[in-house]
This record gives C-alpha cells, structure tokens and sequence, in this order.
C-alpha cells in the first residue's frame, strides 16, 4: 500500500518569508489585482493579504512554533484590517461594532471575525479585540436572523460561498466564548449552504436576497472556498463542499502514474470564462484559482491527503517556488499559497 506523504507543518515556511511578506502587506500593502495583472483585478487583496497572514501566525502558534512577537503581529494585522482594507466595502453601507464603524459586507465582517478567533484560540487576544470579537458576532447575529445569505458587495451581490467565513467565525465565537446564540446562527449559517448544494444545479455561484438562483452554476473556486473556511471551524458539512469539489472539477492530468492535480473551474465539458476569481484558466480549463484554494480545502480533509500532495507537486512544477522566494513581489499569491499548506482546524 502506498501512503500519502505527511502533510506539511508552519515549520515549512521559514520565519524570514514570512516576515518579509509581512513588510510588505503592512507597507506598501498588496496591489488589488491577481498576479500582478492590470486586466484580473481583486478589490478585496488588502483584507485577504491581512487576514490570511494572520491565520496563517496563529496556525504556526498552535503549532507549538510561533513567531517572535506573535500577539504584536496579530494586532499589526488587525489594525490594517479594520482600516485601509475596508476601502472596497465601505461604499455599500456600515455600523459600528465596539466603537469601530465597519461595512456591513459579510465578507467583510466574516474574515475580521475569524481573524479575532484566531487570536482568541491562540491565546492572543486582549480586552480590546475580545470586545469587537463579542460585538461583531452578535451584530452577524442580528443581520442574520433578517435575512440568511446577505451581501459582499451592496444588495444584490450575494455569493452564497462569501458566507462560509462568517459562518466558521459564528461557530468559533460560540465554541471559544461560550455563546449558544452565535453557535446557532452559525449553524443556521451552514444548514443554507447545505441547501443551496442539494440544489438540482448544485452550489450556485451567485443567488438573490430571497436565494434564489442567479448564477446557478457551480464553480470549483466556489466550492473550495466554502470547504475550506467550513472545515477550519470543524463543521462535518466541510464535506459535502470539498467532496464535490474533488469528484466533480478535480483531476490527476498526467495520468493516475503521476502524482500532479489540478481542478477545473467549471463543470467537466463546460468552457466557462476566466475572471478574477478563478484567475487563469490553463491547459483545458484548469483554474489556478480553484488549484490553489483546493490545497487548503484537501489539506483540511482526512480523506482528501493524497489530492492534497499531489495538488502541491503540481504547483511546484508550475513554479510557485519563485513566488514564494519573493513573498514581497506577489504578497496575495504567497499568502493564499502558505495559509492553504498550513491549514489546521481551529
């Protein structure tokens, strides 16, 4: 029987990358496009350069191997988070949360409550940041209970899968701070995922504020993305994202001899576009998007290793070795690329 390699740890990101991708996100920041590339923009690239730095030094502090000055670092991010990142949301409307006046886009507010999980699960968090952890959730609490799968982008841009990381944050804040009414809302949260999954068409990309269908196809970006965030929070439905996302858009395109993965963004024998979520489509229609978000979202399922391994074999032979030696030069990339080889649940 051949066994998967075992699953990389923080300890294969060296301190010295790290830090300098941190210069560069709270410096100069991360430029609001993929790949350096003027025609993929990505308004959101400051919060997610922000939020997945942070996730990934609290995952190394589980770990057992922190950074030095880990609680400072944490707090750096945060700060940023709640200030220039919020620029692309801030048109579509805001409220105050412990004396912070936030968007009220749930990508937002989701990736900054997971953020402030990470540092309550790492025993990082001060009376500040446990503060807007406690208001944050119960402000997803109330917005939740008027309407389930609410807006990224003002009213009518609802992406069913934008939900996944504040549903994980509702679930932490529930489990981490005892809270049964923000562990409910998460799990209300997850079941409407659930939902729109069992659709006939599948997960739809996009739905209305009744859920109704938009875009209806499913997207392996999409799935990924929710399978991820899901299983950080250690919810078994987790599965029912990443399972299809693996079936249905995953494949070994060298042949099952050769251990290289990659995913389609698109359903098998559909040619959908590119955009800036799915990043470039290469070789038939595989995603360097949905390649990469499917690292974190194999990585985090045990059933999933061996995609896992060879998703990373792919993704050295398609040179992210020289992303990853300049962090500071494609800052999102490298991000994205650490978080997903070191995701663990929280």
């Amino acid at each position: 029987m051949v066994h998967p390699p075992p699953k990389p740890t923080t300890r294969s990101v060296s301190v010295e990358s790290l830090e300098a991708l941190e210069r560069r996100i709270l410096g100069k920041g991360c430029r609001p496009r993929l790949l350096g590339d003027k025609g993929r923009g990505f308004i959101e690239a400051q919060l997610l350069c922000d939020a997945h730095l942070s996730f990934i030094l609290v995952q190394a502090a589980l770990d057992g191997r922190p950074l030095p000055e880990t609680p400072r670092r944490l707090k750096s991010l945060l700060a940023d988070a709640l200030g220039r990142a919020q620029a692309p949301f801030k048109p579509h409307g805001g409220r105050a949360a412990a004396g912070h006046p936030l968007p009220l886009s749930v990508l937002y507010r989701g990736y900054v409550l997971l953020m402030l999980a990470g540092m309550e699960r790492a025993g990082m968090a001060d009376e500040a940041s446990t503060a807007l952890f406690d208001a944050l959730a119960a402000q997803l609490v109330e917005a939740l209970s008027r309407q389930l799968v609410l807006p990224s982008f003002g009213k009518s841009a609802i992406w069913p899968c934008d939900s996944a990381p504040a549903a994980a944050g509702l679930l932490l804040h529930g489990r981490l701070r005892g809270n049964a009414e923000s562990r409910a809302a998460g799990e209300r949260l997850v079941a409407r995922l659930v939902e729109l999954a069992a659709l006939p068409t599948g997960f739809p990309a996009k739905v209305d504020a009744k859920g109704r269908p938009v875009e209806p196809t499913p997207r392996a970006t999409t799935l990924a993305w929710t399978g991820a965030f899901l299983a950080m929070a250690s919810h078994p439905a987790a599965r029912t994202f990443t399972d299809t996302l693996v079936d249905d858009y995953c494949d070994r395109p060298a042949g099952d001899l050769l251990p290289f993965a990659a995913c389609r963004e698109w359903p098998r024998g559909m040619k959908g576009r590119e955009d800036s979520a799915s990043g470039p489509l290469v070789h038939g229609g595989y995603s360097i998007g949905a390649s990469a978000l499917a690292i974190a979202a194999t990585r985090l399922s045990d059933k999933h290793s061996q995609w896992h391994a060879h998703l990373l074999n792919a993704a050295r032979e398609m040179g992210i070795g020289s992303t990853l030696e300049n962090p500071g030069h494609y800052p999102l990339e490298a991000a994205l690329y650490w978080w997903g080889t070191t995701a663990r649940p929280w």
